[in-house]
């Protein structure tokens, strides 16, 4: 078996060959025509090589996408400028290392490994996911396909990838409004048509109440006829919610207010979960431009959520601050182009957290991991600040607490 350090050497001097039938023996070559017409002009051979050794490598070197080339090992052999700026790593790093290291999941790494090494076999946009070396997990859409010599023998792998991670994010959002919308308006339906019933029902149950006394077992069924009927109607309170929120009444409104009114209202709540409040602030923040009343229905629900994670006692901590997004507008200069401002409200808590695996279904309707949750609760939340201009995003991570982010415009005169 040939070691490393040969078939290195088989690949550069492979490489040299090509470049030298490339300059000599097909000169009239597509690729090579359109190199050779960037690179100053020299009848020389020996002359020529060199300067389409350094434009080749340039080329691959300053492609907008990661290129990394592997051995029968699995270790990374090459790797150019963008894969290391893309993976945290400098590129002495990254030679020798095993790429399943590059991988969030080992297993998914070993099986593509070996599908690649199949004959000829290639992988076209597959979405997987690759962890820096900080430790941060990025989404990747990466292209396979193999390395073979001039007798087309196979000689290892090439990747090819681009981070996708907030082109995903954004399909998510995207997605979960739909599904939003979907179930908004199949709510609002069925809602309407319950309705009736449920009324008819429970006319009848107090009619036929007044026909017992209280200490009858059927007062009592009744009087549990009527509950229920009471708790339905209040599950169709909360799906109009959803499904045909208010119009929202917009106005300049100070953020931090709406915060302190929560806190006072769950201050009790709080002290006698022994859960330590703590909101900080920047200075001098803008007034947002939002429903006063269903910004701060959503801070509750959050607020409320915090406090059922923390059984135990812990911290419910606000960050609020001030962002700003410079929007691109081609036929304005950099400093022309309008800006987007924003107050973002962080609500973080030290809780117990909320599984990766079921992260992305939170903001979905009747999606609960409460006994006695509806589901609505976050879904609400999603739809009145989407209804406020506004964006919610959420991170966790089990065992540490859960932070969610909330977006709100500024308002301007």
């Amino acid at each position: 078996m040939k070691s490393k350090l040969d078939r290195r050497k088989q690949i550069i001097s492979l490489l040299n060959e090509r470049f030298r039938e490339t300059a000599v023996t097909r000169p009239t070559d597509n690729l090579a025509a359109a190199s050779t017409s960037a690179l100053p002009k020299s009848s020389e051979p020996d002359t020529l090589l060199p300067q389409l050794y350094h434009f080749y490598r340039s080329v691959i070197h300053n492609i907008n996408s990661g290129l990394l080339a592997i051995d029968f090992d699995g270790s990374i052999t090459f790797a150019n400028k963008k894969a290391t700026q893309l993976l945290g790593y400098t590129g002495k790093e990254l030679q020798n290392m095993a790429v399943q290291h590059l991988f969030a999941d080992g297993e998914e790494a070993a099986r593509l490994l070996q599908l690649l090494k199949l004959p000829g076999k290639q992988i076209s946009e597959k979405e997987t996911r690759f962890r820096q070396k900080n430790g941060q997990v990025i989404t990747v859409s990466m292209d396979a396909a193999p390395i073979n010599d001039a007798s087309n023998q196979f000689q290892g792998i090439t990747l090819l990838f681009r981070d996708i991670t907030e082109l995903v994010q954004l399909r998510d959002q995207m997605n979960r409004i739909e599904r939003l919308a979907l179930v908004g308006e199949l709510a609002a339906g069925i809602a309407h048509e319950i309705r009736n019933p449920l009324g008819g029902i429970k006319t009848a149950a107090q009619v036929l109440r007044d026909s017992f006394t209280e200490e009858d077992v059927e007062s009592q069924l009744i009087d549990r006829i009527i509950r229920e009927v009471d708790k339905a109607n209040k599950l169709l309170k909360e799906f109009f919610k959803f499904a045909r929120p208010t119009p929202p009444q917009f106005a300049p409104v100070d953020i931090e207010m709406i915060i302190d009114g929560v806190y006072l209202l769950l201050a009790p709540r709080l002290k006698k979960q022994n859960i330590k409040f703590v909101e900080n602030a920047e200075p001098h923040l803008p007034q947002v431009y939002v429903d006063e009343t269903q910004i701060e229905q959503v801070i509750l629900n959050l607020f409320m959520n915090a406090i059922d994670a923390m059984p135990e006692g812990g911290t419910l901590q606000v960050r609020i601050s001030r962002r700003t997004i410079s929007m691109v507008d081609e036929s304005l200069t950099m400093d022309k182009s309008p800006q987007l401002e924003y107050v973002l409200v962080e609500v973080i808590d030290t809780g117990t957290g909320i599984p990766e695996r079921i992260l992305p279904k939170i903001f979905n309707p009747f999606f609960t991991t409460k006994k006695d949750g509806v589901g609505l609760g976050l879904s609400i939340c999603s739809r009145l600040v989407e209804e406020n201009h506004g964006k919610i995003d959420v991170m966790s991570e089990l065992g540490k607490g859960t932070t969610f982010f909330i977006a709100l415009p500024v308002f301007k005169q």
